[in-house]
C-alpha cells in the first residue's frame, strides 16, 4: 500500500466497526517503520495512534481501543517520508531513472517495502511508474539514491 493511499482511511473501532475519525497522515521514523498516524477524530480533534495501537487494512484502519487515540497538538513531524520525496534516484551507470513519488508500505509490518519512482508524466501514462525494493537503494546523499542492482521492478507481497 502506498503511504498517500493511507491518508483519508476511515479509523474504525475493531469490534463495532464504528467510525471515530480518519487518517490524516502516516509518519514514517528513519527505521522506514510507521512511528504513528495523525488522525482526525469525528469530534475533529488532532490525535496520534502509536505503532502498536493500530491495524491498516486495504480500505481502513483498525484500532481496538479508543484510548489509543491520544491528544496531538499540531507539532513538527520528523518523517522520512517528507524528506526523501522528490529525491532524484538514479541506476548504478549514473542514468536518471526519476523521483522518489511515495513509499511502498507492507501493511502487515507497517515498514516501508520500497518506493514507487516517477519517470515523467507522459513515461508514467505509458509505461505506469517503476517501484524498487528499498534493499536496492542506496541512499547516495541527502537528496539522490542509487539503484545499486539491475532490474528495478520485483513481485511483492501483498501491501
Amino acid at each position: 500500500m502506498k503511504v498517500r493511499n493511507i491518508q483519508n482511511l476511515p479509523l474504525l473501532l475493531a469490534d463495532t466497526a464504528e467510525k471515530v475519525g480518519r487518517v490524516e497522515k502516516a509518519v514514517i521514523g528513519d527505521d522506514y517503520k510507521v512511528l504513528y498516524l495523525v488522525v482526525i477524530s469525528n469530534a475533529d480533534e488532532s490525535c496520534l495512534i502509536f505503532h502498536d495501537d493500530f491495524t491498516i487494512g486495504e480500505d481502513a484502519v483498525l484500532i481496538y481501543d479508543p484510548a489509543s487515540m491520544k491528544s496531538y497538538a499540531h507539532g513538527e513531524e520528523l518523517s522520512i517520508y517528507d524528506k526523501k520525496l522528490g529525491d532524484l534516484v538514479f541506476d548504478i551507470k549514473g542514468k536518471e531513472l526519476g523521483v522518489v513519488s511515495d513509499f511502498i508500505i507492507k501493511r502487515d509490518q507497517k515498514k516501508v517495502w520500497g518506493v514507487e519512482v516517477s519517470s515523467g508524466v507522459i513515461k508514467d501514462m505509458l509505461e505506469g511508474r517503476s517501484e524498487i525494493p528499498l534493499s536496492q537503494l542506496n541512499w547516495a546523499s541527502q537528496v539522490t539514491a542509487v539503484v545499486n542492482q539491475e532490474g528495478s521492478e520485483h513481485e511483492h507481497d501483498e501491501f
